[in-house]
């Protein structure tokens, strides 16, 4: 007996060791799992999976985070019989390929097995709402909250499972609260009971951009990275937060990365389609769809949404708006929607969130309210739909609906914003200027919108003449200034976004411009040309029915301004075609709406403008109507090019990069491009005698501050070819930084007798004299600048500069107007303009200047005091009263607006209001001599 006894204990230590050794093996395959280490999890778990299902459900699970469904299915199958968990993953498989009656039974199996398995209970929750059972869907989802409140649960998944259904059913109860046990309770306490359980940061990540809380979306999508580099559904999740950042190239890597891991990831082609459709090609997006997603799940509510919309925008403007009736393709994928859920909130939220993307507002309106008819427990339609309306302009009826979705949702960030902005519009005032509306701080705007109310007016008519087009509504011009201690510039981008950071001054819809308050903007700028630029945009944006692509109403909007390039973007246009970085029609559109950097911004205007300068060559304005016209019959631009043009859009865009190569070679006339340091360092080997070579590659050393090697190029490079300009350049600053100007000058004049003369070379030698005051010889210099380089304002700058120092007053005047026509931020330049108009009498180039001179900066008292002496001076003395009035207002202690104002009650036989006026300043200034002398006059 005792013998046989010690066999049993011998057999049964040896079954304990096998037993821990198999759990530590499962233990460290899990690990594997988590942290992303699929084919290692798989190595791992598949000596177990025949004997035990865990490992089985393990191996299923790497095989499926790398896209291996049926591979996935198949461990499923093979796994031992009787566990519950095994059942739940094949119903969880079945459920994204929307297989529903497979999905079904496979959680009744699992439930029979264990009633109480989670991860079932919560696919039964989801195949209720699928299939429009939502009362039963909610009684589900509670199942799993009631058996949180009961139990003691400590494991990470079945609280991933707990919180999910208690998110849904929050969202469906409007219990608000529950949001917080959720991200602060529930998920915390799956990462204490495992640490490296990625999916809770990711489940808690993805409730935060539900509300638009970006920054904690995204600290919780990267924690759950760090556990897991590998999560494919969190880098989908990344990319799009990165779109709702405007980063679409950022959202392109990532979800090449997403894909890379799992190609059947269907999150991931959704968003391959959304960056189709912000790039303005439903055709495309339409494509990803049904090749590539719906073969995934062809039942997904989001992909078919996302369909249903490309059908709308490719079908064009109907008016049988939201009824289905005008794309029978339309009309029977919905029925086919409905056939399987007659309550499809999701599809018809998508569907009318991307229309409202393309600003199709009345049927994106039509298919919220059907997607809250449905399904009246989705919290998402209600809020969309009142931020759609704030965008259009319908505020009262954005209020009503917005207070509605803050009610049933308080956390959502871009609803709460909007409702503290609304508080602050319903202070503003509002002045009908006959076909628009301006709305404005009465109390710290009343200036600008004195001047920008008759401009809004003028503007508006001008444009809708040009185009041919009369928008249907009074276009909304909203001003916003500081607020409740808030910035003018945060409300007007909570006005378009609904969050306090875009990176502009004004913007425009479509019905309404909101813009930034100049006085509330860091950097001036020309707010009659902004209002311009944006009322092309409300005419060209309603003309075509919102089909107009980005690139096209910028490109007019900018044209229509009516100045010339700034010169910042002519540089970037030479060093863009050196490079051959151009964009195309197909790569603009991200240029504008997501650039990579704020040159890719700024030379996507540039670009943009520059397509419209091509049009014209050689052809009239009506191409720029026809191009329209294609637009508004929702044509592609190919399509259009082709109609209009007579060619096909690559050779159009042949055509166009040669444009732009013969205008970048004219703006860099003289001046060599600039290649980068490892391309001319390759040159120079293949040539090593070549004096231009030299000469660059000195030039590159002398621009990264490397004054040796840049030293001895340019000795080799004047060497090799004496005189050789660049090099002489580079000499020549060089000199300069050891304090040997006159080298340094001839050394430069040495290098101005090449012609073209480099404008470098030219510039340094004119900056020398202007410097030493030798204005007679900066002259010359600055003019040939001029001449050389037309579109660069720095040559006019410097000879204002030398005119005013040497009192040439007709030659300053050319100068400073020159310099005023290019560039339109300029208030300097039209302020003396003003002044130096006003000493000769020419009152009406005074006032005209003084008035383009309001459109930078109305609040510039001595601005409204010359158009007021100019007014008087022509016997306008009702625009002179006003206007000295202002200046007065604006500048409280100089005299002369208040002098200027009394005289001009006393030539319109006022003399009371003029002693009034006298008699106020000196109670500000006592002991003003010309204010008492004028007073004691009038006594």
């Amino acid at each position: 007996m005792k013998l046989a006894f010690s066999k049993c204990v011998l057999l049964l230590l040896l079954f304990l060791a096998v037993a821990a050794a198999a759990a530590d093996d499962l233990a460290g395959a899990r690990k594997l799992l988590l942290s992303g280490k699929y084919a290692e999890a798989e190595d791992a778990y598949r000596p177990l999976a025949k004997k035990d299902f865990r490992a089985a459900l393990g191996l299923a699970r790497s095989q499926d985070a790398r896209g291996m469904r049926e591979a996935a299915a198949k461990t499923l199958a093979g796994a031992p019989d009787g566990h519950a968990e095994i059942e739940a993953e094949l119903a969880r498989l079945a459920f994204e390929r929307g297989d529903y009656k497979a999905a079904e039974k496979h959680v009744e199996a699992a439930r029979k097995l264990d009633h109480e398995q989670l991860q079932a209970a919560w696919l039964r929750g989801e195949l209720f709402r699928v299939s429009g059972r939502l009362e039963q869907a909610a009684a589900a989802y509670h199942e799993l909250i009631d058996f949180y409140n009961g139990h003691e649960v400590k494991d990470a998944e079945s609280l991933r499972w707990i919180g999910l259904a208690a998110a849904e059913y929050a969202r469906w109860k409007r219990l608000n609260e529950q949001f917080s046990i959720v991200v602060n309770d529930l998920c915390p306490d799956a990462l204490q009971a495992e640490p490296d359980y990625w999916p809770a940061h990711y489940e808690a990540g993805r409730l935060y951009l539900e509300k638009y809380n970006q920054a904690d979306a995204d600290r919780e999508f990267k924690a759950a990275l760090a556990e897991n580099p590998n999560a494919a559904e969190v880098l989908v999740a990344l990319a799009e937060l990165a779109l709702e950042d405007h980063d679409p190239h950022e959202a392109q890597q990532l979800v090449a990365r997403a894909l890379e891991i799992n190609p059947q990831l269907i999150d991931a082609w959704q968003v391959k389609a959304d960056l189709a459709w912000a790039n303005f090609d439903p055709a495309m997006a339409a494509k990803i769809l049904q090749e590539r997603a719906l073969p995934l799940d062809p039942l997904d509510e989001e992909s078919l949404g996302r369909l249903a919309a490309c059908y709308v925008v490719e079908h064009g403007p109907s008016g049988n708006v939201g009824q289905a009736g005008g794309d029978a393709r339309l009309k029977r994928l919905i029925d086919r929607v409905l056939a399987q859920n007659p309550h499809p909130g999701v599809f018809f939220e998508t569907l009318a969130s991307w229309l409202d993307d393309r600003n199709r507002t009345a049927e994106a309106e039509h298919w919220y309210r059907e997607a809250i008819q449905r399904m009246p427990q989705h919290l998402g339609p209600r809020a969309k739909l009142g931020l759609m309306w704030m965008r259009v302009g319908q505020e009262a009826e954005a209020h009503r609906m917005l207070e509605e979705a803050f009610r049933e949702d308080p956390f959502h960030v871009r609803v709460k914003n909007t409702l503290e902005l609304l508080d602050v519009i319903e202070t503003m005032q509002t002045v009908d200027t006959g076909h628009c509306l301006l709305r404005f701080d009465g109390s710290r705007q009343k200036h600008l919108a004195r001047y920008a109310a008759p401009h809004v007016e003028r503007v508006f008519q001008q444009l809708a003449e040009k185009f041919g087009y009369r928008p249907p509504g009074k276009p909304l011009v909203e001003i916003f200034s500081r607020a409740k201690g808030i910035g003018g510039h945060e409300w007007f981008s909570t006005r378009m976004i609904g969050l306090p950071y875009l990176g502009t001054v004004a913007a425009c819809t479509g019905p309404m411009i909101g813009l930034t308050a100049p006085s509330d903007s860091p950097v001036p700028f020309n707010w009659a040309r902004v209002l311009r630029h944006e009322m092309t945009h409300v005419v060209t944006l309603q003309q075509t029915g919102y089909n107009v692509p980005h690139w096209y109403t910028e490109a007019l909007a900018v044209w229509c301004e009516g100045y010339p390039r700034p010169p910042q973007w002519n540089e970037l246009l030479v060093r863009r075609v050196q490079a051959g970085k151009l964009f195309t029609l197909d790569t603009i559109n991200f240029a504008f709406t997501s650039p990579n950097s704020g040159d890719d911004w700024q030379m996507a205007y540039c670009q943009a403008e520059l397509y419209v300068e091509y049009m014209l060559q050689g052809r009239g304005e009506e191409v720029l109507r026809k191009l329209l016209d294609a637009y508004t019959e929702n044509l592609s631009t190919a399509e259009g090019i082709r109609r209009v043009f007579g060619m096909s859009q690559e050779k159009f865009e042949q055509g166009y990069v040669a444009y732009l190569k013969k205008l970048a070679a004219e703006l860099s006339r003289g001046q060599p491009p600039e290649r980068e340091l490892e391309e001319l360092l390759r040159a120079q080997r293949a040539d090593p005698k070549n004096a231009e070579l030299a000469a660059e590659m000195a030039d590159a050393y002398l621009r990264r501050g490397a004054l040796a090697e840049a030293r001895q190029l340019a000795a080799k490079a004047v060497g090799l070819r004496a005189g050789q300009p660049l090099a002489g350049y580079v000499l020549a600053r060089l000199a300069v930084r050891d304090g040997k100007v006159k080298e340094a000058e001839a050394m430069l004049a040495g290098c101005l007798r090449s012609q073209p003369p480099d404008p470098r070379a030219l510039e340094l030698l004119a900056s020398l004299k202007l410097k030493d005051e030798a204005y007679a010889e900066a002259e010359p210099l600055y003019e040939q600048g001029a001449t050389l380089q037309p579109h660069d304002a720095r040559w006019l700058r410097a000879l204002a500069v030398i005119y005013a120092k040497s009192k040439e007053e007709r030659k300053l005047v050319d100068a400073l107007t020159r310099l005023a026509k290019m560039d339109s931020d300029n208030l300097s330049a039209r302020k003396e303009l003003a002044r130096l108009a006003l000493q000769k009498r020419d009152y009406a180039l005074a006032s005209q200047w003084a008035n383009q001179g309001l459109e930078i900066d109305v609040s510039d008292g001595e601005l409204h005091s010359i158009i007021a002496e100019a007014a008087g001076e022509r016997h306008n003395q009702q625009e002179s009263i006003e206007e000295y009035e202002i200046a007065v207002e604006l500048s409280p202690t100089d005299p002369r607006p208040r002098l200027g104002l009394a005289d001009v009650y006393v030539q319109a036989g006022k003399t009371p209001e003029a002693r009034r006026v006298l008699g106020e300043f000196l109670k500000v200034v006592p002991d003003q001599p010309a204010a008492k002398l004028m007073l004691e006059s009038l006594k």
